[in-house]
């Protein structure tokens, strides 16, 4: 069979890379408020929406990126020292190429893949404890799965993406479209509806004829007439509980939430158990992308770390934490500290754990004493995406045990009684600035003494005069 020719333009735009790019994603919408919210424009997504562009550093001196022209070296090579930019567009009104630095989003995945942490499906860490969370990998073939995956028809089988929307996340402008959808395609879902409700017939029928023991060979299929099926409908709007689990069941909807307490006395629609693949996603939605984003394909931690020195180790190297805000009352409430842990902001990490060793300098406080500010060695344990796309690390305070091959020590604040290392290396007396600058002299006939010598013969001279002085009083 001939291949079909290509033109020169037509094989130019098939091999070029720049065309090869992934389209932008949509941006993180703000969650509704009635509050004015303020926050920066150009501060860091929480998940690329642009692919990031390199080049090699004989393109680099040249400004070459593969784009209609070249980028300046001030805003590029000059700038950093691992230049890599993001487009926003690649040809505007005024002739120019609108692009910027994607350091952060990939320096923050090279951060990451130095951690060496599996991802794992969604879970809460209680750290008043120190129960580890139990890890589950997002690429096992039970829970790997969409809606048009083969692998749900095992038992058992959950899946992170339904077909349908998830209604406790949409608006009312949402819902509304998304019902007028529907009511375009009642006559097929009156259709299926009603195989369902064959299927169900045939199911009761072949119970109860094996109950009675007949042959299930010579047993017909049932036949359902348009008044049982309109008798059916009805039974089904007269009861919501029933109803439900057999509306999200035809329309591939992502379980809702648990129904509040104070509703459960009332009539609701009641929806089935969660296929989702993490009960997490039943609370906040299911994932935007797959559950681990791409961050990393190890499906397990069982790695074994091994020093050069001491062997095995039961815990990996520990990670660095900065205290990005303390803890304390922001926006009138008051606020766990956050730290950032290579690149990714982690909340909680004042929890209960900091008990039996004290807080690090610098959470709960802010402190400016701190050499190079606020820091102390956490064990990353466990990472995953929300529904958001956001990464979320859990940590725990690193111990003497994980610390010790390494040599690492948390920062201590000297105390008091301390001599710092300033105070070694300059012996002489610091002068006082609020001290006056001329200072009566004792009216007492003696020269103020200095040093201790000075000190000695004064004691001398007063154990010498005691017997004398007492002869005299005599």
């Amino acid at each position: 069979m001939a291949t079909a020719r290509l033109s020169p333009t037509a094989n130019l735009l098939r091999k070029s890379r720049l065309f090869a790019l992934p389209q932008a994603l949509q941006p993180p919408q703000d969650p509704p408020s009635s509050r004015a919210v303020f926050e920066s424009d150009t501060a860091t997504l929480p998940h690329p929406i642009r692919a990031s562009i390199v080049t090699p550093q004989k393109s680099l001196a040249r400004g070459d990126w593969g784009l209609k022209r070249a980028l300046p070296a001030k805003s590029t090579s000059e700038k950093s020292s691992r230049p890599i930019v993001r487009l926003h567009a690649l040809d505007t009104y005024e002739h120019v190429t609108d692009f910027e630095s994607a350091a952060d989003h990939t320096m923050t995945l090279e951060k990451f893949q130095e951690l060496h942490m599996p991802m794992s499906l969604p879970a809460k860490v209680n750290y008043a404890t120190s129960i580890v969370p139990r890890h589950q990998s997002p690429f096992e073939t039970h829970v790997d799965n969409t809606e048009t995956s083969k692998g749900l028809g095992e038992p058992g089988a959950k899946q992170y993406r339904h077909s349908g929307p998830w209604l406790a996340g949409m608006t009312q402008a949402e819902f509304a479209a998304y019902l007028s959808q529907m009511t375009r395609k009642k006559p097929e879902l009156l259709q299926k509806l009603r195989e369902r409700f064959v299927a169900k017939r045939n199911a009761e029928a072949r119970k109860q004829a094996q109950d009675n023991g007949e042959d299930l060979k010579t047993l017909q299929p049932s036949k359902v007439t348009d008044e049982e099926f309109q008798t059916y409908i009805k039974t089904l709007r007269a009861d919501p509980f029933a109803l439900g689990p057999v509306v999200f069941e035809l329309l591939d909807l992502p379980s809702s939430p648990a129904v509040p307490s104070e509703r459960i006395g009332r009539k609701y629609y009641q929806s089935p158990g969660t296929k989702l693949s993490a009960p997490e996603y039943a609370v906040t939605g299911p994932p935007k992308t797959h559950p681990s984003a791409g961050l990393s394909y190890t499906r397990s931690h069982a790695l074994t770390y091994n020093h050069p020195q001491y062997g095995p180790q039961a815990y990996q190297r520990p990670v660095e934490a900065r205290i990005l805000r303390p803890k304390g009352r922001f926006r009138g409430r008051m606020s766990r500290a956050i730290a950032g842990i290579g690149g990714i902001a982690v909340e909680d990490l004042n929890a209960m754990t900091f008990m039996d060793q004290g807080s690090p300098p610098g959470l709960t406080f802010f402190d400016a004493t701190i050499p190079g500010g606020a820091k102390y060695w956490v064990t990353p344990i466990r990472a995953a995406v929300d529904s958001e796309g956001r990464i979320g690390l859990s940590s725990y305070r690193a111990g003497a045990a994980s610390k010790a091959p390494y040599g690492i020590e948390d920062y201590k604040k000297p105390g008091a009684a301390s001599i710092t290392d300033a105070a070694h290396r300059h012996a002489n007396m610091v002068p006082r600035l609020d001290r006056p600058r001329y200072q009566q002299r004792p009216q007492t006939g003696r020269q103020p003494m200095k040093g201790t010598e000075d000190i000695a013969r004064l004691l001398m001279n007063d154990l010498s005069a005691g017997p004398k002085s007492k002869r005299r009083s005599s």
